[in-house]
């Protein structure tokens, strides 16, 4: 190559597992890089997060065990209609 000619150098790969959420969060909305899926899943888990506790704690709500359930009657049990043409 001759003198003159400038060669621009390619960008070194941004390792994205290394870039804090903030830094990934900014570098996409800025279209500095293209996020992979591990990525995307790591920012939706940390906008997620704090709502994650929530349901959570909603779940441990009393839980009645099947022995302390009020016992179903069974009713009475119906016969299935026959079907013609059809022999034991």
């Amino acid at each position: 190559m001759s003198e003159n000619s400038t060669e621009i150098a390619p960008a070194a790969p941004v390792d994205q597992d290394a870039l804090a959420i903030q830094d990934l969060a900014r570098a996409v909305l800025e279209q500095g890089l293209r996020p992979r899926a591990a990525a995307i899943r790591r920012l939706a888990q940390a906008v997620l997060a704090p709502a994650a506790p929530e349901p959570a704690a909603k779940a441990k709500k009393d839980k009645k065990s099947k022995k302390d359930a009020p016992k179903k009657d069974g009713g009475k049990k119906r016969k299935l209609a026959k079907i013609p043409g059809q022999k034991k």
